[in-house]
């Protein structure tokens, strides 16, 4: 079936193509989507439905229903009639769409849920889901409401029964509990966008309410956490009910994210029987050893527990969930370094490392985990087990970028200075033979510069022998080399002294008032100059990695 606005399919609107869908049926049925914006309170509820756009900026499944709206009766309409789109059919897929709630901010509407699911077995592929408070909400219903005698909505008052639901590299949108509810739910490659309410508190990602006896509630794996809120305003979830249970493995975390992570809703009971937890957060907001005490780090052999396969039941009943080659095929980097690479946490102020900035060159195929430590040579990222933590996690065909060199060379410090040719090299064969023991592709970093220019505007280089020594090493050992020094020197003799200075973090007029020039540290700007340079690399040295960069990278 096709359905076009133009009138150039066989139907103009999405609801009258599923109405035309027989009751008893038991086999799919694809519904093409052209472009445009389909303004329809719609309910799919036949199962083995596909709906597929063309791309989900181009179709848009939107409605304006919101739970304080006013109805004929005089009644509120609540949370859970305010859908845009309810889905009651199981086995559905949905594919480059984008399901939209329109009404506006929940400090003026209330709840505006844009998906109502209540069905089992869903995919949802390159999907956006919009809306501000209640976005997404994942049916059944918990047993009952705490307050007065009934939810409303079309599914208050039927039977529960769980449901299960798969979404992969989609995007997902909201400021309030915006994803909620009681279902077993994967969030795979997903960017989880946090909107800005001018608030102190800005958020709450997640409100689940899985019944007692679910394993698994809402799981987020290999996702991106992103905002436009202020830093430390953003909860990752709180519990709708006691035992809600949700967990995120290898994520991303922007600065948004509060430092606790987690609420309890003023429940101080479900602080014992909620399961919140986290493996291998990483980013400014995914520090995991200031998290509220309750919650928990899962250790790694926890970790691989939580496959796809196995919170889903796919390969029980399942089966076609993994066949998909998208699930086949990811790429993993690890970042080691030093505070010119670092994820660096606003408390810092305003300085960045080139690492914070490299996840926006790739697609969501490529997770990045940036391990830098501000401060650390070789040999101090070795001796405080920051390498073997690495190591650890390093899976075949995972990246590991190494650059150090800044601290390496601060030889009156016995715990992290080293000798170029003698103790740096061999700290880096070291990190080079341990990733390639685990099957990884270890990548050569050579320091990148200082801004220090002479009275005549030329660059005076800082680092001595280790950039060589890099260079050396990674000819000896037949180890790809990423040359950042070099690259990073180009570009300041190019643009001059006075030109680079708005790469670095203190030139600013009010930062200088308190602070001195910094020539190491880089803007936020500076940071992703830097990470652009990096891209230009991995492009030159042609790595597998460089076919999922994003299709078109604006220089900056």
């Amino acid at each position: 079936m096709i359905v076009a606005q133009d009138q150039s399919g066989q139907f103009t609107t999405i609801q009258e193509a599923i109405n035309s869908i027989p009751e008893n049926s038991n086999e799919r049925v694809t519904i093409y989507i052209k472009d445009g914006v389909y303004r329809e309170k719609l309910e799919i509820n036949k199962p083995f439905i596909s709906l597929i756009g063309t791309d989900k900026e181009k179709v848009k499944i939107t409605f304006g229903d919101y739970a304080n709206k006013q109805l004929p009766n005089g009644e509120k309409m609540g949370t859970f009639s305010s859908y845009s789109t309810l889905i009651t059919g199981d086995h559905f897929i949905a594919q480059n769409i984008t399901f939209e709630n329109d009404a506006g901010c929940g400090t003026e509407v209330g709840q505006a849920v844009a998906v109502y699911v209540d069905a089992d077995k869903l995919e949802f592929h390159h999907c956006a889901f919009l809306g501000s408070q209640d976005t997404l909400f994942t049916a059944p219903l918990p047993p009952k409401p705490i307050e007065g005698n009934r939810f409303g909505g079309p599914r208050d008052g039927l039977k529960r029964r769980p449901g299960r639901s798969y979404f992969l590299n989609c995007y997902l949108e909201g400021d309030v509990d915006f994803i909620f509810g009681s279902a077993t739910a994967v969030f795979d490659k997903c960017e989880i966008f946090s909107k800005d309410r001018s608030s102190e508190i800005n958020g709450y990602i997640t409100a689940a309410s899985t019944p007692i006896d679910q394993r698994f509630g809402y799981v987020f794996i290999d996702c991106r956490l992103t905002s436009n809120a202020a830093p430390n305003t953003v909860y990752l979830g709180r519990p709708w009910r006691d035992y809600a249970k949700t967990v995120f493995i290898n994520c991303w975390m922007g600065e948004h994210i509060k430092e606790e992570g987690w609420d309890n809703w003023n429940k101080p009971l479900a602080e014992k029987s909620a399961f919140y937890a986290e493996f291998n957060s990483c980013g400014p907001g995914g520090c995991m050893e200031k998290r509220a005490k309750w919650s928990k780090v899962l250790t790694k052999e926890e970790a691989k527990e939580y496959t796809i396969e196995h919170i889903l039941r796919a390969e029980e009943d399942w089966p076609s969930l993994l066949k998909g080659e998208e699930l086949k095929k990811t790429y993993t980097i690890y970042l080691a370094g030093d505070s010119t690479v670092e994820d660096v946490s606003p408390e810092h102020g305003k300085k960045q490392g080139w690492g914070q900035q490299l996840h926006p060159f790739f697609t969501k195929k490529v997770r990045i985990f940036n391990k830098a430590k501000g401060g650390r040579s070789t040999k101090s990222f070795m001796d405080e087990g920051r390498l073997h933590e690495i190591i650890n996690l390093l899976q075949k065909g995972d990246y590991l970028f190494i650059q150090f060199g800044h601290n390496d060379q601060k030889i009156e410090d016995a715990s992290r200075g080293t000798e170029p040719f003698t103790t740096y090299q061999e700290n880096l064969t070291n990190y080079i033979i341990q990733a390639r023991d685990k099957g990884a592709i270890p990548i050569l970093v050579t320091p990148v510069n200082r801004r220090v220019f002479d009275e005549r505007g030329k660059l005076i280089d800082t680092l001595g022998e280790y950039p060589e020594a890099m260079r050396q090493l990674a000819a000896l050992l037949h180890v790809p080399l990423i040359d950042l020094n070099q690259k990073s020197k180009q570009l300041y003799e190019k643009w001059g002294a006075e030109e680079t200075k708005k790469l670095f973090a203190w030139y600013d007029e009010l930062a200088l008032q308190t602070t001195p020039p910094d020539d190491t540290h880089f803007s936020e700007y500076g940071a992703k100059k830097m990470a652009e340079l990096v891209v230009e690399s991995i492009k030159e040295l042609e790595l597998e990695i460089s076919k999922c960069l994003v299709s078109r990278i604006v220089h900056l």
